[in-house]
């Protein structure tokens, strides 16, 4: 019997020992899960952050920590400490239960202690999931068509494919992704880095073979719609608009394409959207051999194809209920014309002209070539419009709010050994911006044959030139202004005044960033908007993990500013700097990320930025400068 007993007695403390190691193994579990929630937390955290910096700022939450970043401190915190309490508690009953030697009293103190610890647990486990989903559900209903979420968005609430925006062949589009209230008469508009095959996004265009000479093509102008499909979020791609239902114009460089509903008339009937509510809409830019090929015939994307149809860029934005009837203004022209005299000068100057909305590119940009050509913006030298326009390309830039004039003399190379080009010397320079004829009382200008005859916005109205809220068409709203040239050249650089983040080389991984806030750059000096671009000025997602590969997208833009650093919002304000803005997908919780501002970027007289570094002149041993492709210590001077 003692055998017996002392078997029974193995068997009674047996349990208690097992017991305790499986409550030992389940706190640990448990605490690793709430470890991985309070990883989490701030990613989900950050999604509302654009929501709450605000009531952060209200509240006198400021600066790098806003209202939902302490939040999710807070969170995480109390998350971490309850793991910590349950691990306690299991660790304790086990204890009990282990030590009881059978006493009844004492196993059931352990069981009690367990019980309790677990409902403990499940009711804070349940209290988070669903605060957890009411925030989700939240967020989702405030994005476009329901958000990113919508259209199959990867890990995290980032779409797989996006990193195509400013990372790969796309350089800025309008909507802009997850756009809200977009009136209902704007069209969809993609520039590409590179000029794009015109019959894969035109159905039956040809062109002969002869890309660059649009004179001898067969146009067409319905959307080939197995490379693009535009339709409403909660419809599926089943309800994708067809080849009849988009117009297709693009520019004369094929890089930049408009897609407008055909049946989008003045009144509003057949536009995108509802006159009672907002309405959800996804564009999704097809891949492989029948999608978006480059000129060349090689596939845009590449092997791309993360979005839900297959497709290998795709963005949702969201349209309101109104149309867009407010002609565009002219905010500033460079060089701004000397209020009483012809001051010259240089002639390395870039001509500018900044508009207070984006517009139509397929009316604002083109070539002039022997004096002919593109007639919407006009440049002449000596003797104003009596004399032929100066050859040259205007081009657009700045989510199309900036057009610039390249005249074709090219005069000499700047630092960084690229090509200057000059406009005349010692000239009187004229440069006037036509209004568009107008269709009936406007403000919506008239689409002739060959275009519009004018500069408009993007969805049609003319411009507004004397600045008096109406659109008065040509003549009235003609934009004209006058400048003398030296025969002198600038060749100061532009130099960087201020960064933000800022650049401190002692925190280069600086913690508390807000999530959605713009890398922000100031100049000294008046940029060339179009070398502010996503090649030149770049986030690199470096820190970021595999999951989220192809994934971060950044756009550029650039505002001019005064003296005193304030925003230049008419002609009469002086611009003297810009500053340049890198918006981009929300940064990743605990993820290190480096912008990059390179020699490429250039002022208005053609000067190079900070010459350290450029692709036929890599960093490294040589200098600290990088001139005319040749590393050296002393500073880069003009070689005409």
């Amino acid at each position: 019997m003692l055998r017996n007993e002392r078997h029974a007695t193995l068997q009674n403390s047996a349990p208690p020992r097992i017991t305790f190691l499986i409550l030992a193994a389940v706190a640990l579990v448990v605490l690793s899960a709430t470890a991985l929630a309070v990883t989490t937390a701030p990613a989900l955290a950050q999604t509302a952050a654009g929501q709450l910096t605000e009531t952060g700022a209200a509240a006198g939450i400021g600066g790098t920590s806003d209202l939902i970043q302490i939040i999710g401190r807070i969170i995480n915190i109390f998350l971490g400490l309850l793991g910590v309490i349950f691990l306690v508690l299991m660790l304790y009953a086990g204890y009990l239960w282990m030590t009881s030697a059978g006493d009844p009293e004492k196993v059931k103190k352990a069981q009690n202690t367990i019980k309790n610890a677990i409902i403990g647990l499940v009711i804070i486990a349940s209290a988070w999931a669903i605060v957890s989903f009411i925030l989700n559900a939240l967020i989702s209903a405030t994005q476009p068509g329901g958000g990113v979420s919508g259209i199959g968005a990867g890990f995290g609430g980032f779409q797989s494919g996006a990193g195509s925006l400013g990372g790969g062949i796309i350089e800025s589009h309008l909507p802009q992704r997850d756009a809200l209230n977009v009136p209902r008469n704007t069209p969809v508009i993609i520039t590409f880095k590179k000029p794009i095959k015109l019959s894969s996004l035109i159905k039956d265009y040809d062109d002969k073979g002869t890309p660059g000479d649009l004179t001898d093509d067969t146009v067409t102008e319905g959307l080939n719609d197995d490379a693009l499909k535009l339709f409403r979020t909660s419809e599926g791609v089943a309800g994708a608009l067809a080849t009849n239902k988009i117009r297709v114009r693009f520019t004369k460089d094929r890089k930049t394409f408009l897609f407008k509903q055909a049946d989008c008339v003045p009144s509003g009937a057949g536009c995108l959207g509802s006159t009672t509510v907002n309405v959800g809409y996804t564009v999704e830019l097809m891949g492989g051999k029948t999608g978006v090929l480059l000129e060349n015939g090689d596939q845009a994307f590449g092997g791309l194809s993360g979005c839900p149809n297959g497709g290998a860029y795709c963005w949702n934005f969201e349209t309101g209920t109104y149309l867009d009837l407010t002609p565009p203004k002219i905010v500033s022209v460079i060089p701004p014309a000397p209020p009483n005299q012809r001051s010259p000068y240089v002639r390395n100057i870039i001509v500018q002209v900044q508009f207070n909305e984006a517009v139509d590119p397929t009316a604002a940009t083109g070539f002039v070539n022997q004096g002919q050509g593109f007639i919407n913006l006009e440049t002449h030298a000596g003797g104003g419009g009596n004399t032929s326009p100066l050859d040259g390309e205007y081009r657009i830039s700045n989510q199309y709010r900036t057009v610039e004039f390249i005249p074709t003399d090219l005069c000499g190379r700047n630092s960084c050994g690229n090509d200057v080009y000059c406009l005349p010397g010692g000239a009187n320079i004229d440069v006037l911006t036509h209004a568009a004829s107008l269709d009936g009382t406007g403000p919506q200008a008239q689409f002739l044959q060959s275009g519009y005859d004018g500069v408009v916005d993007v969805v049609g109205n003319s411009l507004d030139g004397n600045g008096n809220d109406k659109a008065e068409g040509p003549g009235a709203d003609d934009y004209a202004w006058a400048f003398g040239t030296s025969n002198e050249v600038n060749l100061v650089p532009p130099t960087l005044e201020e960064t933000q983040p800022p650049h401190n080389p002692d925190d280069p991984g600086q913690s508390n960033i807000d999530p959605f806030a713009p890398v922000k750059a100031r100049f000294d000096s008046i940029l060339r908007s179009s070398t502010f671009n996503t090649d030149n000025a770049s986030i690199d997602p470096l820190g970021e993990s595999t999951d989220l590969a192809d994934t971060f997208w950044w756009q550029t833009s650039q505002d001019l500013l005064t003296a005193t650093n304030e925003t230049v919002t008419k002609p009469e304000e002086p611009a003297v700097k810009s500053i340049g803005f890198l918006d981009h997908r929300m940064y990743a919780s605990s993820t290190e990320y480096d912008p990059f501002l390179r020699s490429g970027i250039q002022n208005v007289y053609q000067n190079c930025f900070n010459p350290v570094s450029s692709p036929s002149c890599p960093i490294g041993p040589g200098g600290a400068n990088c001139c005319q492709s040749q590393r050296q210590n002393g500073e880069c001077v003009f070689r005409p």
